[in-house]
C-alpha cells in the first residue's frame, strides 16, 4: 500500500514537472502568447456557465414561470447579455486560434534549433551507432509534438476549471445527478487514452521500419541513384519493398485502432444513457410543477459540460502523462554527451609541430584496436605522407588529431603540448582538412567556400583564383550567375551538377581557401584523372609551403611531395623514412610501390613478337 502511494505521488509530481517543462518552452518562445493562452482557457469555461444561467432565466421568462414588472426590458437585457457573452467568447476563441498558430511556430522553431544544436554538438561517435539514428529520428519527430503537449496542458487547465465550476453548480441543483454522472464518464476517456499510449509505443517499435520507408522514398528522388536504378530496372523491386514494409506496419496499427474503436464505442453508451435518464427525471419534475423549463436547460447544459470536462480532463491528463515517452525521448537526446570534453584553456596561434606518442585507439563499442602504439612527428615546413592499404588506420589518425575522438592510450601533441590543453575551437581553427568522404553543400559556390572561413578577407578574388587553379572557373563562368550558382538542383533549377572529380576539385579548393597553419589531406586525388592529379599536386605544393602538412594516400605516385613517409599496416607503424630510403630497404613500402609501378610499365616484346610476318 505504501509503495502504491509513493508511485501515485511520483506520477503526480512527474505530471506537474511535465506541465512546468512545457510551460517553460512556451514562455521562452513568447511570454505574451503564453499568458494570453492561459487567461483564455480560464475565462471560456466561466462564459459557458454564465450563458447557461442566462439561458435558464430567459426560458423561464418566456414560459411565464419568472415574473418581472417589465418583461420586455428584462427580455432585452437577457438577450443583450447572451449576445455579449457570445461575442466575447467568439473574440477570445478567434484570438486564441491566431495566437496558438503563431505561438506553435515559435515554439517549434525553438525546439528545432535546440534539436539541431544537440545534433551538431554530438560527438562523432554518436553517428557510428545505428541505434543513435533511431534515437535521433524519434527525437526530431517527437519535437513536432511539443507545441501539442503545451496545448494539452492548457486544455487540462481549462477542463479542470470547467469541471470544478460545473460540478459545484450541478451539485447545488441536484447532487445525485453529479454522483451518477461522474462514474459513467470516466471509462471511455481512460480507454481512449490507453490506446493513445499503445499507438505511440507501437510507433516507437516501428521506428526502424519507418526509417527504411523514408530511405526507399529518398532513393526514388536522389540523383545519385538515378542511373543505377534505371540500369538495373530496380524500380518495381524498390516499390515492392516499400509496399511490403508499409503493409506490415499498417496491419499492426490497424489491429490496435480496431480494438480502440470497438471498446470506446461500447463504453461511450453508458454516459449517453445516464444523460437521457437525468433529462427524463428533470422532465418529470417539470410536469409535476416542481421544476421549470429553465431548470431543464440549465441542468442538461451542466450535465453536458461536466461530461465534456471529465472526458477532456481525464484524456488530457493521461495524454500528458503518456507523453512522458516523448518527453523522456527528447530529454534522453538532450542528455547526449560528447566524450571529447572542451576543457582546454590554451589558445593555439600557430601549428609548428605535431607528434603522436604511443597512440592506441579502438572505436567505441568495439574491442579491436584500429591503431596500436603509433608514434611519429612532423615539424613546420615538413610534408609527411601516411601510406598503407585501405583499413590500415590512416583516416583514424586524422580524426584523433582533430579531436573527433580521443585516443585510448598515448598522447597527441601540437607544439609539444597535449592537444587537450587547447580549446577545441582554437585547435581546429588552425587546421584546413580535406576529408576522404568529402561533402560539398547544395549552397552557392560562394557559400561553399565561406562556410570554411566566413571572415576571409578578399574572398571573391581568392575564390576565383582557386577555382581557376583547380580548373573549375570555366564551369562557374558558363552558368551566368557565377559564384551565386548553386551546386545541384536541390534549391535551384539553375544549379549545376558536378562530376565526382569536379566535386573533389571543389572540395580541395575549399580546403585551401581556409586560412590555416596546418594542412591535412586525406586521399586528396582518389577521383582525379592523371592530368588533374598532377595539376592539383602542383597547386598543393605551392599552398603547403612553410606549413605543417600531412596527407594520406594509397596511391604511392603522390608521395614524391613528402619529406617523410610513414607506412601503416593494421594500425602499426612498420616503416618510416624518405621515399629513397624506403625503396632501398625493399620492405613493405617497396612492395606496394612495385605493385603500382607494374601497372604502368609497358611489357617488352620478345624477338619472336618483333619478327615481321
Amino acid at each position: 500500500m505504501k509503495g502504491e502511494s509513493k508511485s501515485a505521488f511520483n506520477n503526480i509530481r512527474y505530471f506537474f514537472s511535465m506541465l512546468f517543462w512545457c510551460l517553460s518552452l512556451s514562455w521562452k518562445a513568447s511570454r505574451f502568447y503564453t499568458l494570453l493562452q492561459i487567461v483564455s482557457q480560464a475565462v471560456i469555461p466561466l462564459l459557458v456557465i454564465g450563458a447557461s444561467f442566462v439561458g435558464k432565466y430567459l426560458l423561464n421568462l418566456l414560459a411565464g414561470s419568472w415574473k418581472q414588472d417589465d418583461t420586455h426590458a428584462t427580455l432585452v437585457s437577457l438577450s443583450i447579455a447572451l449576445l455579449l457573452i457570445a461575442l466575447l467568447r467568439l473574440a477570445i476563441e478567434r484570438t486564441t486560434q491566431y495566437a496558438q498558430s503563431m505561438h506553435s511556430e515559435m515554439i517549434q522553431k525553438n525546439v528545432a534549433i535546440m534539436m539541431m544544436d544537440k545534433s551538431l554538438q554530438a560527438g562523432l561517435e554518436f553517428f557510428d551507432n545505428p541505434k543513435n539514428y533511431d534515437k535521433q529520428l524519434s527525437a526530431f519527430r517527437d519535437s513536432f509534438a511539443i507545441p501539442q503537449l503545451f496545448w494539452n496542458a492548457l486544455i487540462t487547465l481549462s477542463a479542470f476549471i470547467s469541471f470544478i465550476v460545473a460540478s459545484i453548480v450541478l451539485a447545488r441543483e441536484n447532487w445525485i445527478y453529479l454522483s451518477i454522472l461522474l462514474p459513467a464518464t470516466i471509462p471511455a476517456a481512460v480507454i481512449s487514452a490507453y490506446y493513445t499510449k499503445s499507438l505511440y509505443i507501437l510507433s516507437l517499435e516501428q521506428l526502424n521500419n519507418e526509417r527504411q520507408l523514408s530511405y526507399f522514398q529518398s532513393l526514388a528522388i536522389d540523383r545519385r541513384y538515378a542511373q543505377d536504378l534505371r540500369l538495373y530496372n530496380a524500380a518495381e523491386g524498390l516499390k515492392q519493398k516499400y509496399k511490403n514494409l508499409w503493409l506490415m506496419n499498417f496491419d499492426q496499427r490497424k489491429g490496435v485502432i480496431k480494438r480502440k474503436t470497438i471498446q470506446t464505442s461500447i463504453v461511450s453508451i453508458l454516459p449517453e444513457i445516464v444523460m437521457v435518464g437525468i433529462g427524463f427525471d428533470v422532465a418529470k419534475h417539470i410536469l409535476a410543477s416542481s421544476a421549470t423549463i429553465g431548470d431543464y436547460a440549465l441542468i442538461t447544459g451542466l450535465v453536458t459540460q461536466v461530461w465534456v470536462a471529465v472526458t477532456q480532463l481525464t484524456s488530457s491528463i493521461i495524454q500528458v502523462q503518456d507523453n512522458k515517452l516523448r518527453i523522456d525521448n527528447m530529454r534522453s537526446f538532450e542528455a547526449i554527451t560528447n566524450r571529447v570534453l572542451d576543457h582546454g584553456k590554451r589558445n593555439l596561434k600557430k601549428v609548428e609541430s605535431i607528434s603522436f606518442e604511443n597512440v592506441s585507439f579502438c572505436y567505441p563499442e568495439t574491442k579491436s584496436l584500429v591503431l596500436e602504439e603509433v608514434s611519429f612527428k612532423v615539424k613546420l615546413g615538413e610534408k609527411i605522407a601516411i601510406v598503407g592499404v585501405n583499413g590500415s588506420g590512416k583516416t583514424t589518425l586524422i580524426k584523433l588529431l582533430l579531436r573527433m575522438y580521443e585516443p585510448g592510450v598515448g598522447v597527441i601533441k601540437v607544439n609539444d603540448i597535449d592537444i587537450k590543453e587547447y580549446s577545441l575551437e582554437s585547435l581546429r581553427s588552425n587546421f584546413s582538412v580535406f576529408f576522404q568522404d568529402m561533402a560539398n553543400f547544395s549552397f552557392s559556390f560562394r557559400d561553399n567556400f565561406l562556410i570554411t572561413d566566413e571572415s576571409h578577407p578578399g574572398s571573391e578574388r581568392s575564390i576565383n583564383q582557386l577555382l581557376e587553379q583547380v580548373d573549375l572557373i570555366e564551369t562557374v563562368s558558363r552558368t551566368g550567375t557565377g559564384l551565386d550558382t548553386c551546386l545541384t538542383k536541390y534549391f535551384s533549377e539553375k544549379g549545376v551538377e558536378l562530376s565526382g572529380g569536379q566535386h573533389q576539385k571543389l572540395a580541395l579548393a575549399r580546403t585551401l581557401f581556409r586560412r590555416n597553419t596546418a594542412v591535412v589531406l586525406d586521399e586528396p586525388s582518389s577521383n582525379l584523372d592523371p592530368k588533374a592529379e598532377h595539376d592539383i599536386f602542383s597547386v598543393l605544393e605551392e599552398y603547403t609551403k612553410n606549413k605543417v602538412t600531412i596527407f594520406t594516400s594509397h596511391r604511392l605516385s603522390n608521395v614524391y611531395l613528402a619529406d617523410k613517409i610513414v607506412v601503416l599496416e593494421r594500425g602499426h607503424v612498420i616503416e618510416e623514412g624518405t621515399q629513397a630510403h624506403l625503396l632501398q630497404n625493399k620492405s613493405r613500402f617497396a612492395e606496394l610501390f612495385q605493385y603500382q609501378k607494374e601497372k604502368f610499365e609497358v611489357p617488352q616484346k620478345t624477338s619472336h613478337e618483333n619478327r615481321p610476318n
